[in-house]
Parts: C-alpha cells; sequence; structure tokens
C-alpha cells in the first residue's frame, strides 16, 4: 500500500517536472514590431539627448520605436564552444502600465527559446531603481528569485545600451503606460 503510494508520488513528480520543461521550452509570443524603416538607428538617442538639452517639453516612445531600435542596434554572438548552435537573436520590449517586460530571444540550434523579465523604474530622491518583479523561461512563470540566472545576460543587454540608459536616466520622470514610454525632462517647479 505504502509502496504503491510512493510510485504514484514519483510518477506525479516526474510528469509535473516534464511538464514544466516542455512549457518552458515553448517561446514566448514576441511583442509586434515594426519593420524598420529608412530612419537612422541612431534616432531614438539622439532624440533622447536633444529631449535631455532642451528640457522642455514631454515626449513620448513608442514601444514599436523602441523595439525597432533594439532590432537595430544589438547584435550578439556566444563566445567558444556554443558559439556554433547558440546564438542571441535579440531582446525585445512590451510595455505595460508601470512595467516593462523584456524578452530575450535566443536562437538555439534553429530553435526560438525565450527569457522574459518583467521590469518596474522607481525614481528615489536623486536615482531611478530598476526593480525586477518576476519573469518566465518561455511559457513558465517564476517569481523574481528564480530569474537569477539571466543576471549575465541583463548586464550584457545594459551595458550593449548604455548610452540610452544613461540618457533616459537624465529625465526627471519616466512613465510607463500601455504601448509607449512617456519621459518628462523638466525641472520639476519649486
Amino acid at each position: 500500500m505504502i509502496r504503491s503510494l510512493f510510485k504514484i508520488l514519483r510518477f506525479l513528480g516526474v510528469s509535473l517536472l516534464a511538464g514544466a520543461a516542455w512549457v518552458a521550452h515553448r517561446p514566448a509570443e514576441l511583442p509586434k514590431t515594426a519593420a524598420p524603416s529608412a530612419a537612422k538607428a541612431d534616432d531614438l538617442l539622439d532624440s533622447l539627448h536633444q529631449t535631455t538639452i532642451k528640457r522642455t517639453a514631454v515626449i513620448e516612445i513608442s514601444e514599436a520605436d523602441i523595439n525597432r531600435h533594439l532590432m537595430t542596434t544589438l547584435a550578439g554572438k556566444i563566445p567558444g564552444m556554443l558559439g556554433g548552435w547558440v546564438a542571441f537573436d535579440g531582446a525585445r520590449v512590451d510595455l505595460e502600465p508601470d512595467s516593462a517586460r523584456v524578452v530575450l530571444i535566443w536562437k538555439i540550434h534553429g530553435y526560438t527559446r525565450t527569457a522574459s523579465v518583467d521590469l518596474a523604474i522607481h525614481r528615489d530622491e536623486k536615482n531611478f531603481r530598476v526593480e525586477v518583479l518576476r519573469g518566465a523561461y518561455g511559457h513558465l512563470q517564476m517569481p523574481r528569485g528564480m530569474m537569477r540566472p539571466l543576471d549575465p545576460s541583463l548586464r550584457a543587454l545594459a551595458d550593449a545600451l548604455a548610452p540610452e540608459i544613461r540618457a533616459l536616466f537624465q529625465m526627471t520622470q519616466i512613465t510607463i503606460a500601455k504601448d509607449k514610454l512617456v519621459l518628462d525632462p523638466r525641472f520639476p517647479s519649486a
């Protein structure tokens, strides 16, 4: 009786692990991106710099513009033995009210694999703070503590986008809205 109960529990545990592996390997739906236009890839960065310098008006940047910039700016290569069959295929952003989902995309032996992290931006007295809320491997939703293995990839992404991040954090206020980023560079009135 006890032995058969343990067999059932073992079978149930293996079934749950197999189901989780299958869900994690299914790539997430990618945010829609507009086709690359004839505009320069540096238009977004230039727009951020000009807004920071002028500090006169609120600027809205659409999700499609951000994704277009990511497509034209990011290129990745995995060094070492894995480089032959693993390639970084870029990142996409999905903006929702008060959070941004960053989807990292890899091609592994021809198959698309994704991992995503939900981020929120908060401003302390003088500094912005980016907080990881939660994430997912493929379709498998995970709490933020389980997203720690993505830390090297997120740091590499932040290093690759360092000029854009510096320009973004020069703003006085950053608001994440549905499908757009609202940036306010104006100094607060005293």
